[in-house]
């Protein structure tokens, strides 16, 4: 049995009501194909479902797999930084319980490419997003025009996404704690907008074009336990709002969020008018800084729409 010590990578997953696919996401793990040892580690944050007994079960099986169980329920963000602080490789990689990997290289091809590319903080690879149980594609993600290139930080604050599922970045947990250690400050609800401001302050990534994950986008929401199925409308977008005020508060003038914000409100702009919420959308849109209103934000929300529906008509065509 190796120590924890003598693992290169560290898988860590996390769980919450994910019966019916904890297995698949464990499974596509084991049977990753590598010329080194990795480790996965499960943190589940109190579900009351068969996912704690799913997870003993592969654990007793598997020397490389470790667990802890929540005793009451700590949120998404705080669940996933523990997880975090519990990895020992010197990379280390999130998947979520209900999601899997569907290239048995994945990890192989990403750590040959940090070893390679000692300058880069992590590698991306590009996901499929599929709903439910469906073994096809509906689109693509990220779009192609970042693929086989380096992503910044500017990158980023421009707009732009790219997917921290899979992402295969250099364990830096201890010796930056503090800093990890604001994504769960920030938002109970949303870690991968703080995650990635955090991973591109400390370096540039790259995006591979190989397609590495399976993204399951639950469209039965009353079985569902995830953000997006259990917050709806304005409650998710004043979340948004909420974090990205956050991370103003802290950061100040060092970033220049105008277009993260213009990202959040957009989308939700034809839905406020169509369901007359325009006192909450209002509410919401005040607390937002006055130095970014001030930059005509709202004008630039609007104009984003007609831009949002081409790159959805877009990524369609993979």
């Amino acid at each position: 049995m190796l120590n924890r010590e003598d693992y290169l990578v560290s898988v860590y997953i996390t769980t919450y009501y994910h019966e019916a696919y904890i297995a698949q996401a464990i499974e596509s793990v084991l049977c990753q194909k590598t010329d080194f040892p990795y480790e996965i580690v499960i943190s589940d944050d109190a579900s009351q479902d068969g996912t704690q007994a799913i997870v003993r079960e592969y654990a007793e099986k598997y020397d490389n797999i470790r667990y802890v169980f929540n005793e009451r329920n700590l949120g998404l963000t705080k669940n996933v930084f523990q997880a975090k602080t519990l990895c020992r490789g010197k990379y280390m990689v999130q998947l979520s319980g209900d999601d899997y990997w569907i290239d048995e290289r994945k990890l192989q091809k990403q750590v040959d490419f940090l070893e390679a590319h000692p300058a880069y903080f992590g590698v991306a690879t590009r996901l499929e997003c599929r709903t439910n149980d469906s073994q096809t594609a509906d689109f693509l993600l990220p779009c192609p025009e970042i693929c086989g290139r380096t992503f910044r930080l500017a990158d980023f604050l421009s707009g732009t996404n790219f997917p921290t599922n899979g992402f295969l970045y250099r364990n830096q947990i201890q010796e930056k704690y503090d800093f990890f250690s604001l994504m769960p400050g920030f938002s109970q609800y949303i870690d991968d907008e703080t995650d990635c401001i955090l991973y591109l302050m400390l370096g540039d990534v790259y995006i591979m074009p190989d397609v590495t994950v399976a993204y399951r986008r639950q469209i039965e929401s009353d079985t569902s336990h995830n953000f997006n199925s259990i917050n709806k409308g304005m409650d998710k977008l004043r979340k948004h709002i909420d974090l990205l005020n956050s991370i103003h508060d802290y950061f100040g003038d060092e970033i220049d969020l105008l277009h993260r914000y213009k990202l959040a409100l957009g989308p939700e702009l034809f839905k406020h008018y169509r369901f007359h919420t325009h006192e909450q959308f209002a509410r919401i849109y005040k607390s937002i800084p006055a130095c970014y209103r001030k930059r005509h934000l709202l004008l630039l929300s609007i104009l984003y729409i007609p831009q949002k529906a081409a790159d959805v008509l877009r990524r369609g065509k993979k």
